[in-house]
């Protein structure tokens, strides 16, 4: 059991709460070197996100303080957050603020684990939040506990309310908050009434744990595949050693080198590994001989081992060719090609759900930041997602189709131009209406008429 394993598993105790087991994954992710589960991560978060749109809607001032932050959020962590959910199997979005601004922490899977839940709602969570190593090597920890409870007023009426609770360790052990200077403002414990959810958004993965279908920790995207991703690494590192031990060598006899001042032979700089010195290297008519040994490199052989090796952890993490291996292009139909990638897009498609529900528990925790720390006026406001296909769809194939729906009253104008122009949609409905003022205008000079005015068409 690691260090922060046992801190949880102390803090539960003391809490009196139950521990939802994690499953025993090798988090290959977080190490250092070369990480087929990061670079799979990697690929599948940017094509989960890319070219897609998530607006806030609403015209209040809590609504363009909350569209402030998703901005910022998507413009760097949304992306990582994603990819550590694949890579590790889950992650938390964990907002904070100064007073002033919020920032946003990504919390991996193994620095927090879930109490109480009901499916996928998490009810109680534990997590590492922070950490401070000293020049000596002592270790502070801080450690967070949310906690969701549910009463009754005096009244009869049902309430929720939130208990965070804030703790330090030094090497393992409890020690006051206030014994870190860094920490010592920080509340041992706060409640927040009418919030029925902790604050943080939480980015799942959603590969199946074959190990507990009904668990509610999520497991990696390579999860089960250590075995698979060694042979793979293997063989990419054997493609590389073949290619250094059969690296082209020259013989040359040792005369034919001058020396320098100190005696030692003069070998051209940065070639002194490739010329093996040799004496007596001549040919019957006494010529001293320079002689070059160069192998055969059995590279197409290594490359087919590293491509088989790919196109297996592609198949076994339920995916389509073309995420480590090289897409194919020799499809005859646009249906064809898009059949040949539906099994990346459906687990994009499943992981984009997963982010929905993780963007709005992150946004609702902002929201009630905001209310605490009076950071903007009180407003209403919603999230849309508009997530786009072009993984598997060209875009004039997509623009055909909504130009159909619009023809059928399906999509609005303003949809089209924001999707097209890569606008919000707040900007593409007022330059719609925009174009059809003007277009109306040009309509009634073309009829030898005035441009309509607030009493009507005069002619």
């Amino acid at each position: 059991m690691s260090w922060i394993q046992t801190i949880f598993l102390n803090i539960a105790k003391r809490l009196g709460l139950e521990l939802q087991r994690k499953p025993v994954d090798v988090d290959d992710y977080s190490k250092p070197g070369l990480s087929m589960t990061a670079v799979i991560a990697n690929r599948v978060a940017t094509l989960t996100l890319q070219d897609s749109v998530i607006d806030i809607v609403g015209n209040s001032a809590r609504a363009k303080f909350i569209e402030e932050f998703m901005q910022q959020f998507q413009g760097w962590k949304m992306g990582v957050s994603a990819e550590v959910g694949l890579g590790t199997g889950d992650c938390l979005v964990k907002p904070y603020t100064d007073g002033k601004r919020i920032g946003v922490d990504i919390i991996k899977n193994g620095d927090f684990v879930v109490c109480e839940s009901i499916e996928d709602y998490i009810k109680s969570c534990i997590i590492k939040v922070g950490e401070i190593v000293t020049d000596n090597g002592t270790k502070y920890e801080r450690l967070e506990v949310q906690m969701v409870k549910e009463g009754r007023t005096e009244d009869g009426q049902e309430v929720s309310y939130l208990i965070i609770q804030n703790m330090a360790y030094k090497n393992g052990s409890p020690v006051p908050l206030d014994s870190v200077p860094a920490w010592a403002d920080i509340k041992p414990e706060e409640i927040i009434p009418n919030v029925a959810a902790p604050l943080f958004g939480r980015f799942k993965c959603p590969t199946v744990n074959r190990g507990n279908v009904n668990g509610v920790n999520g497991v990696k995207i390579t999860h089960g595949l250590d075995d698979v991703m060694k042979k793979a690494v293997e063989a990419y590192e054997r493609f590389n050693e073949e290619y250094k031990v059969k690296e082209p060598f020259v013989f040359a006899d040792k005369t034919i080198f001058t020396k320098d001042t100190t005696g030692k032979l003069e070998i051209p700089k940065g070639k002194e590994r490739v010329f093996q010195i040799v004496r007596g290297n001549q040919d019957v008519s006494g010529q001293k001989l320079i002689q070059e040994y160069s192998p055969e490199i059995r590279s197409a052989d290594l490359d087919t081992g590293i491509q088989v090796n790919f196109k297996m952890l592609e198949l076994m993490a339920g995916l389509s060719a073309g995420i480590l291996t090289s897409p194919t292009t020799n499809f005859a139909t646009a249906t064809e090609m898009r059949a040949s990638l539906q099994a990346t897009f459906a687990f994009i498609t499943r992981f984009r759900r997963q982010i929905e529900v993780g963007t709005r528990q992150l946004l609702q925790a902002v929201d009630v930041i905001a209310n605490r720390n009076n950071l903007a006026p009180i407003g209403d406001w919603d999230v849309s997602f508009s997530w786009s296909a072009s993984y598997i769809e060209q875009m004039a194939e997509h623009f055909n189709q909504l130009m159909m729906a619009n023809g059928i009253g399906a999509v609005g104008a303003d949809e089209i131009r924001a999707w097209l122009m890569d606008e919000d949609l707040e900007t593409a409905k007022q330059r719609v209406e925009e174009i059809a003022e003007e277009t109306g205008a040009d309509m009634m000079r073309e009829a030898g008429l005035n441009e309509p005015t607030s009493q009507g068409i005069m002619g």
